[in-house]
């Protein structure tokens, strides 16, 4: 993409934009990665339906901007340095993505997440580590599931507590007349 003209970035722009709006976005930077490790990285996210793109921090400005993701003119902090984007088919993988990201970093620190976009806002790399801490949806719906089973069941022993104490003494006063 070094000497593109203007209406090819403009295209290149386009199709960026449509994969931003149908997707949530991770930007990291990867300076210091050899190709193993970019390709080790990008084999561990197509388990979860992602895909890693290396584009120029003027695209994806420019795409995010006509999607309107980014409301002003200023750029984002992450739109700075060498920047690929982690692009989410499936927005349920979310903090699954974001889990391999912060555990891949931990394990080669020349990766950083950036930020990135989620349900079209604009989320900074903070928010990126909080969501790999959170679980998938999965799991959160699994514990939910669970602790409303639980409430129930505690509630149902409450109710029920009444009526099998008043049976014990029925047959308690039916043992004692015999």
């Amino acid at each position: 993409m070094a000497n593109l003209t203007k209406s090819k970035k403009v295209e290149i722009s386009k199709k960026v934009q449509e994969d931003l709006i149908k997707s949530d976005v991770i930007f990291i930077t990867f300076d210091g990665l050899n190709f193993g490790q970019l390709q080790q990285l990008r084999d561990k996210l197509k388990e979860y339906k992602s895909s890693f793109k290396i584009m120029r921090n003027s695209v994806l400005f420019y795409a995010s901007k006509d999607g309107g993701m980014i409301k002003d003119d200023k750029r984002p902090d992450f739109f700075k340095g060498p920047t690929a984007a982690i692009l989410l088919s499936d927005p349920d993988e979310i903090s699954n993505v974001s889990k391999l990201l912060v555990d891949f970093s931990k394990s080669n620190p020349s990766l950083r997440i950036k930020g990135g976009f989620m349900s079209k806002d604009v989320i900074t790399a903070d928010v990126v580590k909080q969501i790999s801490r959170v679980g998938s949806k999965k799991d959160v719906m699994a514990k939910l599931a669970g602790s409303l089973y639980a409430s129930l069941s505690n509630i149902r022993n409450v109710i029920e507590a009444p009526i099998r104490d008043l049976a014990y003494v029925v047959d308690a006063l039916k043992d004692q007349k015999k």
